[in-house]
């Protein structure tokens, strides 16, 4: 498929990518804001004569480029929401413009990609069997901008067969991609633990309840969750980041407070590990004479790839770009990405889009320092496009014995 390449660089779709990247890293968008970035996505949209629904979960576009013939229906997926951080990257001319805010993730070059992506996919419909869909989706950095596209139907009319997206990855250098099966990102949830006690005078300890103990209690206790109720073999975080409780010195606190996380990485153990919480939480209160709280938010769930979505994109990688660009990673991050629940509702597959500068320091994502080598946007293109083709061509159904041609067996 070496002509995808050359029609990118022969009709300038990396350039143009390129610049826009670049436009929306200096006028970045917070999350449920992203107004003007989805007007601009239209606007694109509209030059390439693609149609598209806006204001999908507020601030969303859903586009769709119909193939002349039948077949089967791949949606790519691209985040628009920039951080509350102020860029230290003054020499770029491309810094940011807006006073505390910046794209330091990267869901501008996943922006500018899906559009050079979609606007060479459009130039091909003609030959398409089948159709991409293509969500340009707000708020992932905050409220989970993908359940809301879900939840308005974006997987539907035409209904959606499987998904992909992709994440530049600040540990791989340009031109390399990351691949994970099966478990990639973890679930979160969020922890309010909320400790009544009774106040007395610090010199009197035994004619209250100290609400600061039976708090330090609960943090020791909740640790036996990872080390001695999970399997080894599975992963699991539960932290406590907040805690405040107390007025004075010499007076026994009757309330504090503390707030976390947990983080697991199957549905299952998410399930017990918030079971297990709350019994450690409560019952160590009792048992201390006091009471205890624990208010659960749950949060984005587990983004588990689908085997065969991963073995098409890592067969394609592996055709375009050779086998030795393409890492395999061995262990999930305990990080989260709301295109898990895109993986929840149709066979996915999420991956890694090298930007690092091999002469460079690593630029770690949510930093004020953080930017890409700008070579891995044609890539993240050409490997999209390389992979709708085949899986239209394909079909989910037989991805697993089509990857023998370039790969081994999946692990």
């Amino acid at each position: 498929m070496n002509y995808i390449r050359e029609a990118i660089t022969q009709q300038h779709i990396g350039e143009e990518a390129i610049a826009l990247r670049r436009h929306l890293h200096a006028h970045p968008d917070l999350s449920e804001q992203e107004f003007p970035t989805m007007e601009l996505v239209c606007e694109h949209l509209d030059a390439a004569g693609i149609p598209y629904e806006r204001n999908v979960a507020e601030s969303g576009v859903v586009g769709l480029i119909k193939g002349s013939f039948p077949g089967p229906v791949i949606a790519l997926r691209a985040d628009m929401d920039a951080l509350p951080i102020q860029e230290d990257h003054p020499d770029a001319p491309y810094c940011s413009k807006t006073a505390g805010v910046m794209h330091a993730c990267g869901h501008d070059a996943h922006t500018a990609i899906l559009l050079g992506t979609a606007k060479l996919l459009q130039s091909m419909r003609e030959s398409l069997h089948g159709s991409v869909k293509l969500l340009f989706q707000p708020a992932e950095e905050t409220i989970g901008g993908a359940a809301r596209m879900i939840a308005q139907g974006c997987l539907e009319s035409p209904h959606v067969d499987s998904v992909l997206g992709l994440h530049v990855a600040g540990d791989l250098s340009a031109g390399q991609i990351g691949l994970k099966y099966g478990k990639m990102y973890a679930a979160s949830d969020m922890l309010t633990l909320k400790v009544y006690g009774t106040s007395c005078h610090g010199a009197h300890p035994n004619e209250g309840v100290d609400a600061i103990l039976i708090a330090a209690q609960i943090l020791t206790a909740v640790q036996s969750l990872i080390s001695r109720n999970i399997s080894p073999t599975d992963s699991a975080v539960c932290s406590f980041g907040s805690i405040h409780g107390g007025t004075v010195r010499n007076q026994i606190a009757d309330y504090v407070e503390l707030s976390g996380i947990i983080r697991t990485l199957t549905p299952e153990t998410r399930l017990f590990a918030r079971k297990r919480v709350r019994e450690i939480c409560e019952q160590t209160a009792n048992m201390m004479g006091g009471r205890a709280e624990l208010i659960v938010e749950p949060s984005y769930s587990p983004l588990i790839n689908n085997d065969r979505m991963v073995d098409l994109v890592r067969n394609v990688a592996c055709a375009q770009f050779g086998s030795d660009k393409v890492i395999l990673r061995d262990v999930p991050s305990l990080g989260v990405e709301d295109f898990a629940y895109f993986a929840a509702e149709r066979p996915s597959c999420f991956f890694h889009l090298g930007c690092a500068h091999p002469e460079e320091k690593r630029r770690i994502g949510h930093s004020c320092f953080f930017d890409i080598d700008e070579r891995c946007i044609p890539i993240g293109i050409e490997l999209y496009i390389a992979s709708v083709l085949r899986f239209l061509q394909h079909g989910n159904s037989d991805v697993a014995g089509i990857c023998l041609l370039y790969t081994s067996p999946s692990p």
